[in-house]
């Protein structure tokens, strides 16, 4: 039986909250993909197309979310922008506001220029705005349909969503939602989508 802050074991809806590449999350996934007539939410390859923020983004504009402009580059990029380190061990990012900062910044997320970053155009007046998504649900009445349209896309039953305020709200990226830090109303949540999903 699992502990109260690890999430109940089911062979189709996983809700580690961590599907990160070679985390417990994703080879539960991968197990999960394996189980005979089993059929995993998320996948393997649901995660990462959250988790890898220009794929994400490419996913997101395709179903019809509003994206902001974005480049990849493992050095210069203009600013302001909000940037990503794009490799498979950090989930970094930054919001770099002046070309002062903007070196030091690259540097970081590139491990050294080693790596590439995925740079999201801002205003200087452009807010972050995150929230917690369970199964496509949120205790923030405001995000209410993205969090809907978010788990549409993407499968991944727990995460942060973050979201760009430029004028108009746009899609910025999918970050980790460990279960052990959800609410009583989250965890209700989860438990009547798993128990849906099994008919």
């Amino acid at each position: 039986m699992p502990q109260p802050d690890e999430p109940p074991r089911s062979p189709d809806l996983l809700l580690s909250g961590d599907y990160e590449y070679l985390t417990e999350g994703y080879y539960r996934c991968l197990d999960a993909e394996f189980a005979p007539g089993a059929s995993p939410m998320p996948t393997c390859a649901d995660a990462l197309d959250a988790y890898v923020v220009p794929i994400a983004l490419e996913k997101a504009s395709k179903a019809g979310l509003p994206v902001p402009d974005w480049v990849l580059t493992n050095e210069y990029f203009p600013v302001p922008a909000v940037c990503y380190g794009v490799n498979p061990f950090s989930r970094k990012y930054a919001v770099v506001r002046t070309e002062a900062e903007r070196e030091a910044a690259a540097r970081q997320l590139t491990w050294n220029m080693k790596y590439t970053i995925c740079c999201q155009r801002i205003t200087e007046a452009t807010q972050i705005a995150e929230f917690r998504m369970v199964c496509g649900r949120t205790e923030q009445a405001e995000f209410a349909d993205w969090a809907d349209r978010i788990f549409g896309i993407f499968r991944v039953p727990v995460a942060t969503v973050r979201l760009l305020r430029n004028g108009r709200l746009e899609f910025s990226a999918v970050e980790i939602l460990p279960y052990a830090r959800l609410g009583a109303v989250e965890r209700g949540w989860a438990r009547d989508f798993g128990r849906a999903r099994r008919g």
